[in-house]
């Protein structure tokens, strides 16, 4: 079954989906699958609706003082934004993705560090991304287009909810081929949604596996609507953004 697919946003085109990995039945329950899938995405938006309501009249010293009195320690701080600090290393673990970048042959992936860019790598290009965390990739080796460069962000919007120790056996993948290379090269805008299929035993949309949507749609908000977006890819940049590596 397709466990997530690609859309593509072409600036003045239309976007396309194309399919990007398959999943074994034998391998992974799907059953299970989609049920930890559900239930992240109901968690989240039931997180946005459990936000104390802010209240017109301002609270006395007297009230806060005998609220906090009754809370348990770390309720009202859990309610604050997040601060900068320490990661563990347990929680960093749950909150990689394991990611493969595919495209054509010959082409090359770096990724941004702190230290500068990695040293090129032929894809298959497999690492692990932070969820919510935005990454910046630079992508050569583009037969034809020998010495110039794309610049492309990515960024795992969800984790795939895969059976214990086998993340890395089903990573996400981004796969690039040359037509979306060249385009963004000549100057056009790409963007790539991966996502999940809520209901595996939906027949795809279209026999070719893709489809197009009118430039005016956003690929992601499509995508919503067919199952759960877990990745975006963006293409367009030739240079670097200012202040990145060189």
């Amino acid at each position: 079954m397709n466990t997530h697919r690609f859309t593509g946003c072409t600036a003045g085109m239309t976007t396309r989906w194309n399919p990007v990995g398959t999943m074994s039945r034998g391998a992974v329950r799907s059953g299970t699958v989609l049920r930890v899938v559900r239930g992240m995405l109901a968690t989240a938006c039931l997180t946005g609706f459990a936000l104390p309501l802010q209240g017109g009249d301002a609270e006395t010293g007297e009230r806060m003082e005998t609220l906090a009195s009754q809370l348990l320690p770390g309720a009202i701080g859990a309610q604050g934004h997040p601060q900068a600090g320490p990661f563990p290393e347990a929680s960093l673990a749950a909150a990689l993705q394991p990611v493969a970048i595919q495209g054509p042959k010959g082409m090359t992936v770096s990724v941004e560090t702190f230290a500068g860019w990695s040293p090129p790598a032929e894809a298959p290009f497999r690492t692990a991304l932070l969820v919510g965390s935005t990454y910046r990739l630079r992508l050569g080796g583009i037969r034809g287009y020998e010495g110039l460069e794309v610049y492309p962000t990515v960024r795992i919007l969800a984790r795939l909810a895969t059976p214990p120790g086998m993340d890395r056996r089903f990573p996400v993948e981004l796969v690039l081929d040359e037509n979306d290379l060249v385009m963004a090269l000549e100057g056009a805008h790409v963007e790539r949604i991966v996502y999940m299929d809520c209901d595996p035993d939906t027949a795809d949309i279209s026999a070719a596996n893709w489809f197009d949507v009118r430039p005016c749609d956003d690929p992601r908000d499509v995508a919503a609507t067919l199952g759960a977006p877990v990745a975006e890819i963006i293409l367009g940049n030739r240079l670097p953004a200012p202040g990145v590596v060189p």
